[in-house]
C-alpha cells in the first residue's frame, strides 16, 4: 500500500526566466575558466533528437546547446531562499512529452539547511516551479554520483517517483505537485528504473542490494540473490536484461570493491571487466546501454595503475574493451587543464588517465558515435566512439563551454594589471587579462590545489599575495601582477603537511605592501612586516572563528581591520597588524566588512539586520550580504557601491551612485543566482561588477 504521509506543494511558486525590467538592466556573462567542479550525472531525451541535459553537485542543471557547443545554464532563476537548488542530485524527463523537466533541490542533509525540493519545467527549465518536500536532499552528499533517483512512470506522465538519500520512496500522482511516501521500507534509495509494473530500486544500505515491485509500487520485495552491495546505476535492455553496477560505497570516495552484474529473469551473472584486489581497490558506478546495444560502465575510485576508465562491450558484458589505452584527450585550449593533468608535454597529457569521478557517462541514444562522460573537473565528449571497435584513437574534447562550477573562495579587481584575480576550490584559481577567454597565463599554480584567498595591495596593485590548502608552500607572492609567483613562509599554525586540519584561511595585505596579515582557519592573527619572510602572532585578536579575516585600509599602510561576528566588534591595528582594538561596534550576526578605495578609515558593514556606513545604518536597506565598491559614476567623486541585499524588502544586485542615498537593481529575476561567495567591483570601468555565485565560477554584469 501507499504510505499516508501526504505532503503538499503549499510553497509552489514559479521561478521566472524573464522579470520584470529593470531601470538599469545588465547583462550578464560567464567569464570562461570552464571547468571546476563534480559533473555528476547526464540525460539525454529517449525519444526527441537534440535534447541533453547535465547536472552538477553544487552547480546547478544545464541544457546543452549543439548549435552553439555551450550549455546553457538553468537554475540562475533561484534567489537565496532557493539557494540550495545549486545541488541536483538527480534529474528526469518525461519520455512522452519532450518539453517537461524535472530535478531536485537540497545540497546537504544536515539540519542547517533548507529541506530539498523537487522542481519542474513545462519549457526544458526556462521557467521553473518549486514544491519544497519535508526532508533533506544531498547533492551534494555522499552518493551523488549514483543514478537518477527521480522518475518519470514511461506509460503515466502524471506519476513521478522519487528516492531519497535517508527517507524512503516517495511518489507523485500530479507531476510533482505533491508527494506520498510508499511502503518501501529501506530509508536509502541510489537507483531504480520504472518498466510497466515493474520498479527496479538499489538500496543505499550496505548488504540490502537491489529491490523489485512487481505490482506497480505498492509492495517491494528484496531481487533473490542480488550482490549484497550498493547498487550504483543500472539500464534495461529490450529483451528484459538488467545490468547494475555495485560499489561497496556510496561513492564518489571511500569505494575499495565493486562489480558489474545482468540479471537475466531470477538468473545473475557477474560479467565484471576487471576486478579489484586488496592491492588495487576500486568500484563500479557509471552506466548506460545505448539503443543498439552497446553497454558502457565506468570504474570509481581507482588510483592504482591507469586509474579510472570505461569499458565498453557489445554482446552483453561477454567481452569488453577498455576506452583509456586508445584515449586522446585535447586540452590544448585550457592551458588550466593541461597542467592540471601533468604539464606542458601535450602528448603525454593526451594519453594521461582518463579522469576521476566518472560516475556520470552515456552514449547518445540518436548518434552512437557520442559519448560523453563527466569528472571531478568537467567534461569530455567524443564524436567518434566507433573507432574503438577499429582499434584507432578516441578523441575527447572538453566540452565545458558555459559550463562554470569553479567554487570561489576569493575574488578581486585591482586598479591595474589584470581585471579579476580569482581564489577557487581545487583547481587554484587565475589572473584574468581577457574576460573572454580561458586564460593562456596568470594561472595559479600548482593547478590542483585549493586557494583560499587572493588580495592585492591597493597602491601598488602589482604586488599580490594568495594562500593555498597544500601539502607543501602555503602561500604565494607576485611581484609583477601574477606574471610569476615566488613562495613565501606560513605562520607557525601553517607549518605542518597536513592541511586538512590546518587550512590556510586568509591572507591581506597593506596598501602599499609594508606588512601582511594571515589569519589561518580557526586561528589568530599573524603579522609580517617582511613581505612573509618572518611571522609574529597579533595581539588583540578576538576568539578564533572559521570566518574572521582582516582586511587592509586603502590608503594607510599601517592599518588593517577585522570585524567579529560573534559580537559585532569592528576592531582596527594601526600599527601594521601587531595589535588589534575595539574601533566601534554594532548588533552581533553574520558580516562582511569592506574598505573604501582611495579614503583613509572609510568602512562599509554588510550584516543581516543592516547596512552600516562606518557606524551609521544606512536608510532603506533592509539585509545586506555582501558589500564592495566599483569605478565612480560620471560626476561622481565617491565610489559607486554595489550592494547583494534587500532593498525596501526586494531581494537583487544593487548599485548605488550616491553612497547610499538612493539604490537601483541592476539584476533581474532571471538572474538572482543562489548565493553569491563574492563579489567585487571593478575601480576601472563604470558599473562593472564581478559576481562569484555558488558554484557557478565568476560572472561579469555591466549596465550604465
Amino acid at each position: 500500500m501507499m504510505g499516508k504521509h501526504l505532503f503538499a506543494g503549499i510553497l509552489s511558486v514559479l521561478i521566472a526566466a524573464g522579470g520584470a525590467a529593470n531601470a538599469r538592466p545588465y547583462e550578464w556573462k560567464t567569464i570562461p575558466f570552464q571547468g571546476g567542479g563534480f559533473v555528476d550525472g547526464f540525460l539525454y531525451h529517449p525519444k526527441k533528437a537534440g535534447i541533453l541535459y547535465t547536472r552538477t553537485d553544487v552547480g546547478g542543471m544545464y541544457r546543452f546547446d549543439y548549435a552553439g557547443k555551450r550549455w546553457v545554464p538553468l537554475m540562475d532563476g533561484f534567489g537565496k531562499d532557493d539557494w540550495d537548488c545549486m545541488g541536483v542530485m538527480t534529474m528526469a524527463v518525461d519520455p512522452q512529452k519532450p518539453e517537461r523537466l524535472y530535478a531536485t533541490c537540497g545540497l546537504y542533509l544536515n539540519a542547517r539547511v533548507p529541506n530539498g525540493a523537487v522542481v519542474r519545467s513545462k519549457d526544458q527549465g526556462a521557467t521553473w516551479s518549486i514544491t519544497r518536500l519535508p526532508f533533506k536532499l544531498g547533492g551534494n552528499a555522499m552518493g551523488r554520483g549514483t543514478g537518477e533517483r527521480l522518475q518519470v512512470d514511461p506509460s503515466d506522465s502524471d506519476t513521478l517517483w522519487l528516492g531519497t538519500n535517508q527517507d524512503g520512496l516517495w511518489v507523485s500522482h500530479d507531476r510533482g505537485v505533491s508527494f506520498t511516501r510508499t511502503s518501501y521500507a529501506q530509508k536509502s534509495v541510489t537507483t531504480m528504473l520504472v518498466s510497466g509494473k515493474t520498479l527496479y530500486i538499489g538500496s543505499g544500505e550496505v548488504g540490502e542490494g537491489l529491490y523489485r515491485s512487481s505490482d506497480g509500487g505498492h509492495t517491494f520485495a528484496a531481487v533473490p540473490g542480488s550482490p549484497k552491495m550498493i547498487p550504483h546505476q543500472m539500464a534495461l535492455s529490450n529483451d528484459g536484461v538488467l545490468y547494475a553496477t555495485f560499489s561497496d560505497n556510496l561513492g564518489p570516495h571511500g569505494v575499495t570493491d565493486g562489480a558489474v552484474w545482468k540479471l537475466t529473469g531470477d538468473t545473475w551473472r557477474d560479467i565484471t571487466p576487471a576486478k579489484p584486489s586488496k592491492e588495487a581497490p576500486f568500484g563500479y558506478s557509471g552506466l548506460d546501454l545505448s539503443p543498439q546495444g552497446t553497454l558502457i560502465v565506468s570504474t570509481s575510485d581507482r588510483y592504482s595503475g591507469s586509474g579510472d576508465d570505461l569499458y565498453i562491450s557489445t554482446d552483453g558484458g561477454a567481452r569488453w574493451t577498455p576506452v583509456g589505452p586508445q584515449a586522446v584527450h585535447h586540452s590544448q585550449t585550457h592551458p588550466w587543464l593541461r597542467d592540471y593533468m601533468g604539464g606542458h608535454d601535450e602528448d603525454a597529457v593526451a594519453r594521461q588517465n582518463m579522469g576521476h569521478w566518472m560516475d556520470g557517462v552515456k552514449i547518445n541514444p540518436f548518434n552512437p558515435k557520442e559519448l560523453l562522460y563527466g569528472t571531478g573537473y568537467g567534461v569530455w565528449m567524443t564524436q567518434n566512439l566507433d573507432n574503438l571497435a577499429r582499434q584507432q584513437k578516441v578523441d575527447f574534447t572538453f566540452e565545458n563551454n558555459n559550463l562554470e562550477e569553479t567554487v570561489i573562495l576569493g575574488l578581486e579587481s585591482p586598479s591595474a594589471g589584470p581585471k579579476v584575480l580569482m581564489a577557487a576550490g581545487d583547481v587554484a584559481g587565475s589572473a584574468f587579462t581577457d574576460l573572454t577567454k580561458t586564460p593562456s597565463h596568470g594561472l595559479f599554480s600548482p593547478t590542483n590545489k585549493t586557494n583560499q584567498s587572493v588580495a592585492f595591495a591597493a597602491l601598488k596593485p602589482n604586488i599580490i599575495v594568495r594562500s593555498v590548502d597544500s601539502e607543501d608552500t602555503r602561500g604565494y607572492i607576485s611581484l609583477d601582477g601574477a606574471e610569476s609567483w615566488t613562495p613565501i613562509a606560513a605562520p607557525k599554525p601553517l607549518d605542518t603537511p597536513d592541511w586538512h586540519a590546518h587550512r590556510a584561511g586568509k591572507i591581506a595585505i597593506s596598501s602599499q605592501a609594508g606588512a601582511l596579515v594571515w589569519v589561518p582557519e580557526n586561528e589568530g592573527a599573524w603579522y609580517s612586516h617582511d613581505l612573509g619572510k618572518t611571522w609574529t602572532l597579533s595581539t588583540g585578536w578576538p576568539k578564533p572563528s572559521r570566518d574572521l579575516e582582516a582586511i587592509a585600509d586603502k590608503v594607510n599602510d599601517a592599518v588593517f581591520y577585522a570585524y567579529d561576528r560573534g559580537t559585532g566588534t569592528v576592531l582596527v591595528s594601526r600599527d601594521s597588524g601587531a595589535s588589534f582594538a575595539p574601533l566601534f561596534t554594532v548588533a552581533a550576526g553574520g558580516g562582511q566588512l569592506r574598505a573604501v578605495p582611495g579614503r583613509e578609515g572609510d568602512l562599509w558593514l554588510a550584516t543581516p539586520a543592516a547596512l552600516y556606513h562606518n557606524q551609521k545604518p544606512v536608510p532603506g536597506v533592509d539585509v545586506a550580504w555582501q558589500v564592495t565598491f566599483g569605478k565612480a559614476a560620471p560626476g561622481a567623486d565617491y565610489p559607486a557601491v554595489f550592494l547583494w541585499g534587500k532593498v525596501k524588502g526586494e531581494e537583487g544586485l544593487w548599485r548605488s551612485d550616491d553612497a547610499g542615498v538612493t539604490w537601483v537593481r541592476i539584476n533581474d529575476d532571471a538572474h538572482r543566482f543562489g548565493q553569491m561567495r563574492a563579489i567585487a567591483g571593478d575601480p576601472r570601468e563604470y558599473g562593472t561588477l564581478y559576481v562569484a555565485p555558488d558554484g557557478r565560477g565568476v560572472m561579469v554584469g555591466k549596465g550604465n
